[in-house]
């Protein structure tokens, strides 16, 4: 299991197979690392033994493109890579964009739109009979009925649009394995913890939710189908969908051991060597390591707990040093580390004095759980341990931090001296995504701590370093229950607490199947029944946005 899994026939006749196992089709480059999706589920599954070939950012008008290595004996596997499709396209304001960081060069327009349901018709046309497993973000938060931003409508669920045999939702690598086994041995695909399939019965026990015409067709049914889904994804799901039924299976219980199986795996950590342009996401993340999966937040427009849970998982500080030695040694020449965490960056070290069993949705909102251990000492620990090993020239952290959260440590000031000392390059960011409580509330974010109080903690802290150090803070404009009045309330907040405006702001885009997405479309958040404003013409929302771009006046 050395060098990279093959992207062409010959690369696999080189290792001697005639004929393949599984097939990867991904909308990304082949960039084998951990933070790839496709490369990750390719190497899980060679370690099982199956053969694997991975066909990166097929030519979707050739119907030749998904045919390079023939037939596989058991399934393709198709992802549209690391983002959904139709987020690497529009923007916001549903403008085409010309660039795309998973692309040689950063060039877009090679993915298409929709690409899951464009890449699984090619192989239908090819071969009718080959089974086909679902993958990745876009179909994991498009695997029930969602609302679509860009077509704005309701679509159904993306297995009926691709006729697949299996979807593996979240990050998937314990149930692709038991799918692999399960088609091999001749077995069912039903069943299995993590995925989703159209089954002819309802399995025993499951939560029957409405059914998918009457969803589609009614708001009231729209907002009763999200409230379920949002408040039992623990439980196996059942949705009438004409004469079948989609069924859910709840994610497996996740476990420090199987999350430190996929971070051993003999990956290159670097772009296949067919490619002769440099690969932007990969330049910006090849120098992070993930150390935890998961979020205890639960915010309402991010995808990150629907997607990898509401418990933080988190490897072994022992574990993430022997990898940080391992990638030094390959690099020949000194890491400088730009990340060590996970999508809830200084989570590392957080627990549950009740074993993550509780139903809450958030830990975080409406008010902290008093259950939640919150810990950011392990984490700056860590950060510590890989800055002292041969090889690391420096470890900073990229992707900043969740500020409030810092502040319910108690040993808040002993962090901030630790980052402000050893682990901020210059900028420290931070996303307090609004400072207007109403707006914060609909985004299901409100703060455990004052933003000013954190400020000037760091302010503090910085001055003591010595060093010259900056706070970043990232914004969102037209999240539903957000004004022009809002913002421009933000915009005179921001400027007395920080003293300059900052231009990180973000605008809302609806994922599929978040809260703030069902939100958007009905104006009714299906947790609570309350009504929210929601501003859906574009010009009204690029007014709100432009807020803090007019002048730099307060």
């Amino acid at each position: 299991m050395n060098g990279f899994l093959p992207l062409n026939r010959d690369e696999a006749s080189r290792r001697g197979w005639n004929e393949l196992d599984i097939v990867l089709v991904t909308g990304d480059a082949y960039v084998d690392h951990p933070a790839f999706g496709a490369a990750v589920i390719g190497r899980v599954l060679e370690r099982q033994g199956y053969r694997i070939g991975i066909i990166a950012m097929p030519d979707w008008r050739d119907p030749l493109s998904v045919r390079i290595f023939g037939r596989p004996r058991l399934f393709f596997g198709v992802t549209s890579g690391n983002v959904d499709s139709l987020l690497a396209r529009y923007t916001a304001f549903k403008k085409v964009r010309n660039d795309d960081p998973y692309a040689p060069g950063g060039l877009g327009g090679a993915k298409p739109e929709r690409a899951v349901i464009v890449y699984c018709n090619l192989i239908k046309a090819a071969y009718k009979d080959v089974p086909i497993v679902l993958g990745g973000i876009e179909a994991s938060m498009r695997r029930m009925a969602h609302y679509d931003f860009i077509d704005d409508t309701l679509r159904r669920t993306i297995l009926e649009d691709t006729r697949a045999d299996i979807l593996a939702y979240g990050m998937a690598e314990a149930a692709v394995m038991e799918i692999a086994d399960r088609l091999a041995s001749g077995k069912t695909l039903e069943g299995i913890p993590g995925t989703v399939v159209m089954a002819r019965q309802k399995p025993p026990g499951a939560l029957v939710l409405p059914a998918q015409e009457d969803v589609m067709a009614s708001q009231d049914s729209f907002l009763e189908f999200s409230r379920l889904c949002h408040l039992n994804q623990d439980k196996v799901l059942a949705q009438p969908c004409g004469k079948r039924f989609l069924v859910q299976h709840p994610l497996p219980e996740p476990s420090p051991e199987r999350l430190e199986e996929t971070y051993t795996l003999p990956y290159s950590y670097a772009p296949h060597p067919a490619y002769r342009e440099p690969i932007p996401a990969y330049e910006m993340i090849k120098d992070s390591i993930t150390a935890h999966r998961g979020c205890v937040s639960g915010c309402s427009f991010c995808s990150v707990a629907l997607h990898q849970g509401r418990r933080i998982v988190a490897r072994a500080a022992d574990a993430v040093m022997d990898e940080i030695e391992h990638r030094a040694l390959l690099r020949k020449r000194a890491l400088s580390l730009t990340d060590i965490g996970g999508p809830s960056a200084n989570m590392y070290g957080f627990d549950c004095q009740k074993g993550w069993l509780c139903q809450r949705q958030s830990c975080t909102f409406p008010k902290l759980c008093p259950n939640l251990v919150v810990k950011t000492g392990p984490w700056i620990d860590l950060l510590d341990s890989a800055a002292r090993i041969k090889g690391v020239k420096r470890v900073t952290i990229g992707s900043g931090v969740r500020y409030d959260l810092i502040l319910r440590d108690s040993e808040s000031r002993d962090v901030m001296r630790g980052l402000c000392e050893r682990h901020i390059s210059g900028q420290l960011k931070i996303a307090p995504e609004h400072t207007e409580p109403e707006v914060l509330a609909a985004m299901r974010k409100t703060p455990a701590a004052e933003l000013k109080d954190f400020v000037s903690l760091f302010r503090e802290a910085a001055a003591r370093s010595g060093r010259r150090l900056y706070l970043l803070p990232y914004l969102m404009s037209c999240h539903p229950g957000c004004t022009l009045a809002h913002m421009q309330a933000m915009r005179q907040e921001v400027m007395r607490i920080f003293g300059f405006i900052p231009q990180q702001v973000q605008a809302f885009i609806p994922l599929p199947m978040t809260l703030s997405s069902v939100i958007y479309h009905t104006g009714v958040d299906p947790l609570t029944m309350a009504r929210l404003s929601v501003e859906r013409n574009t010009r009204r929302r690029q007014r709100q946005h432009q807020v803090f771009f007019i002048d730099k006046r307060p």
